[in-house]
């Protein structure tokens, strides 16, 4: 049986690569596919799995959102995100989980050596992606999130999402992103930087010297926002890492196998050596 990630557009997905390699690993004769499918297709997908057609499914830009209105079953994550990026199949039930956030905070604590606990977040975006990362720092404790979003009404209903809490948040205008030497962080949520030559534009004055940018794009490698970090001496993180650690996590929900770090390594230099 086939397993398959859905978005619109899908062909940059490096997914299958992953996949694939822990399959043959693990020795499971089953094929992970990518699909670019429509909005109307989604309840196919569900209805496959329940069929016992597909073992089950990720699901990409920009129908995360989408899904999880469709899904009865809904594990923690999912919930507190209001978004499913995995689909699976638990004693002859769907469910729906958000592996993201997870995947995230993982990969940037095996890459960079950074705990979320009590640290000072700057997060641009405030779509799909954005919510399941947020949901995972309020877990790991985060102290507080500063949200910058293209549309300002977007960047408030996050903040409503989520205020209820103990972090602390607040909004800044996108046209004027200018974090304060309190953040440890900056996570770009968006799609802004796939296409060449787009940038964010950020005002680095007041940044500390020990500040992470992180993008959760990893097609192309750098985006030209990390770039300009770079360049200025800061440390950076595409979102590679964050791909192959929401993948493992999908995979243990697929086949109950929690894979080991040499696992999660060996699939990440595979994909590095496409770019």
């Amino acid at each position: 049986m086939n397993i398959y990630v859905i978005g619109k557009p899908i062909k940059h997905s490096m997914s299958p690569i992953i996949h694939n390699y822990w399959l043959t690993k693990y020795s499971k004769s089953h094929i992970y596919k990518k699909k670019e499918v429509n909005k109307a297709f989604l309840p196919q997908i569900i209805k496959q799995i329940k069929e016992h057609k597909i073992i089950g499914a990720n699901i990409t830009i920009p129908y995360k959102k989408d899904m999880f209105k469709l899904l009865d079953n809904l594990d923690k994550n999912a919930i507190q995100s209001k978004a499913v990026n995995t689909i699976y199949r638990k004693e002859n039930l769907i469910f729906g989980e958000n592996t993201d956030g997870v995947g995230y905070c993982e990969a940037l604590k095996r890459e960079k050596k950074f705990e979320i606990s009590n640290k000072n977040v700057l997060v641009l975006g405030s779509g799909g992606a954005s919510f399941g990362i947020i949901s995972e720092l309020i877990n790991r404790k985060v102290a507080k999130i500063v949200i910058s979003n293209r549309t300002k009404k977007r960047g408030v209903e996050l903040i409503e999402k989520f205020q209820n809490n103990d972090t602390k948040f607040k909004l800044i205008d996108w046209k004027k992103i200018e974090p304060d030497s309190s953040i440890d962080l900056i996570i770009n949520t968006t799609s802004f930087g796939m296409n060449e030559n787009e940038t964010i534009k950020i005002n680095m004055k007041n940044l500390k010297d020990s500040i992470i940018y992180s993008d959760i794009i990893y097609k192309p490698k750098k985006t030209q926002t990390m770039k300009i970090f770079e360049r200025k001496g800061f440390i950076t993180q595409n979102g590679l890492g964050m791909l192959v650690n929401q993948a493992a996590e999908s995979f243990k929900l697929w086949f109950n196998i929690k894979l080991t770090s040499q696992d999660i390594i060996e699939a990440k230099e595979l994909c590095e050596k496409t770019y």
